[in-house]
Order: structure tokens, then C-alpha cells, then sequence
């Protein structure tokens, strides 16, 4: 049996290729989380701008719904300040919106946290009184 290395590069490929697999699956798992924080920046922006023009709950909370792009409307959870009898014209008004966002890594997900809490926060001020 000569030892001339014919294997060395099979087995190296053999250790390297899932290496190189899991840090391409963390890379796209990354850009995900990053599309999901941006839908969350759009969809608190939508509804500040809908509590803003109708001065109620009901319109932010229909207008983070449509606007949630890729999350599921259901689970995200909309927060408006002040309340609705202490609003005023030209006051400002603030959605804060949150989303809890399962990161799905295989194997790595079995040791690490996979519960990834995104946020936002946006602020308008009311154009008119609520009704």
C-alpha cells in the first residue's frame, strides 16, 4: 500500500462540507431574522400612521395586519400609548409592536436559545381629535 495522499482530499471535503453547509444555513437564518425585523419596522410605521389620521386602536391594529408582510399577524402583539380617552389633536400617539421570531438552525437550535424577541416603535402625532 503506497501512501501517496490519493484520500487526504476526500476526507478533508468529507469534514469540511458540513462545516460550510451549517454556515450557510446561519447566514440565510441571519438574513431572515433581518427581513422579519424590517416587516416589524413597516407594520409599527403603518399603524402609527393609521392611529394618527383615525385616532383609534381599530385602525392601527387592522393596519399592522395588512402590513405584517411575512409574519403571522395573530402572533404579533400591538401596544398603543396613550390611551384612548387621553388623546388629543397633535399630541403624539406610539405603536410599539413585538414578535417573538423561532430561529430554526438544524442541531445548533437543540443547544442555543431559538426564541428570538424583535420590536418596534414608532411615534405620530394625532392630526385629529379620535372620535
Amino acid at each position: 500500500m503506497s501512501d501517496t495522499g490519493e484520500g487526504q482530499a476526500t476526507v478533508e471535503a468529507a469534514l469540511a462540507l458540513p462545516v460550510a453547509l451549517l454556515a450557510l444555513v446561519l447566514v440565510v437564518e441571519v438574513g431572515v431574522v433581518v427581513r422579519d425585523a424590517l416587516a416589524l419596522g413597516v407594520a409599527a410605521r403603518e399603524g402609527a400612521r393609521a392611529v394618527a389620521i383615525d385616532g383609534t386602536d381599530a385602525a392601527a391594529e387592522a393596519a399592522v395586519e395588512r402590513s405584517a408582510g411575512p409574519l403571522d399577524p395573530r402572533e404579533v402583539e400591538i401596544a398603543v400609548e396613550p390611551a384612548p380617552d387621553e388623546r388629543r389633536r397633535g399630541e403624539p400617539v406610539t405603536v410599539r409592536l413585538g414578535y417573538t421570531r423561532t430561529v430554526r438552525i438544524p442541531l445548533v437550535s437543540r443547544f442555543v436559545d431559538t426564541e428570538l424577541p424583535l420590536t418596534a416603535e414608532v411615534t405620530m402625532r394625532l392630526e385629529r381629535d379620535p372620535p
